[in-house]
């Protein structure tokens, strides 16, 4: 299947479409990263340690192991959030349009011009679409799709330059 006309894709980059894909972001890159499994053994320490402070009596390693779990599971994302959500507010795109063109040779925003070729991978999260490309991330609620149809043809697009992955 090949794109007869571009698809035209639009939606207002405010707060709530960022708070969105920063959790859709944040959980499929940890889930697909190294990182996941370091965290792991890193909570399996520290539970040892938990058990270990138990059973010896060790408040000291009991609060320090309390303490590392609270961060792998809570305190991390909040820090990483809160710098994301810097970002937003010091951005120049806040509240504004955001406009892609996706055509045969390229995926266009304003004077952007993404070929395909240089595309990381377009990944689908529930209805929305996360589009990669080096450092920059787009996401691309549902909503900016006119219909089903053009959502369905960029993923069908995507799948045939092999740059559709699954979450």
């Amino acid at each position: 299947m090949s794109i007869s006309k571009p698809i035209k894709i639009s939606y207002k980059w405010d707060r709530e479409n960022f708070e969105k894909a920063f959790l859709k972001s944040y959980t499929h890159q940890f889930k697909n990263s190294a990182r996941r499994y370091i965290g792991w053994f890193f909570v399996a320490l520290a539970q040892f340690g938990v058990v270990a402070a138990l059973k010896g009596g060790s408040i000291g390693l009991l609060l320090l192991s309390s303490i590392l779990i609270l961060y792998w599971y809570i305190i991390k994302k909040w820090l990483v959030h809160r710098r994301a959500v810097k970002a937003f507010e010091n951005s120049p795109l806040k509240d504004n349009l955001i406009t892609l063109e996706i055509g045969q040779d390229s995926i266009k925003q304003e004077n952007t011009d993404i070929s395909w070729q240089d595309l990381q991978g377009l990944v689908p999260v529930e209805d929305d679409i996360l589009l990669y490309h080096k450092e920059r991330a787009f996401y691309i609620p549902a909503t900016a799709f006119s219909s089903d149809e053009e959502r369905s043809a960029l993923k069908t697009y995507a799948k045939e330059r092999g740059k559709l992955f699954h979450v």
